[in-house]
């Protein structure tokens, strides 16, 4: 398996992943996301994927599910990312709160490569509005 990132001018670069799909990146001149956004971007959808794995396998009704995250970033240069908040809204019927948390922290903690990977360079939280 292969990612290619291919050099276009500046700081832009379109990528290709190994199933063939394409993504513009933009460090510069904000014509495309930039490759930290590109990360957390991974970061949000990894985690929203799990929890919606976690209503279809346990036959749970889901219909709405966004995940919107926040971020800090260290004051000194480089600026890494410090610390991102996950906060989930789902729109669910027939399920518990308690449900709902179990599957946020399963993906978190258990399930989410890109959370897995992540966890040890940043402190990782969530928040929920469940309706």
């Amino acid at each position: 398996m292969s990612i290619n990132v291919n050099w276009k001018e500046k700081c832009q670069f379109t990528v290709v992943t190994s199933g063939g799909f394409t993504l513009d990146i933009d460090s510069e001149s904000k014509s495309a996301p930039c490759p930290t956004e590109i990360l957390l971007s991974a970061l949000g959808s990894c985690s929203a994927t799990d929890v919606a794995l976690y209503f279809e396998d346990n036959n749970l009704e889901l219909k709405k599910l966004t995940n919107e995250l926040t971020y800090e970033l260290t004051d000194t240069e480089p600026r890494l990312y410090k610390s991102v908040n996950l906060h989930f809204s789902i729109e669910a019927t027939n399920v518990s709160e308690h449900q709902v948390e179990t599957a946020i922290k399963d993906a978190i903690t258990k399930y989410c490569h890109v959370c897995l990977m992540l966890k040890p360079a940043m402190t990782i939280t969530h928040s929920l509005d469940l309706n």
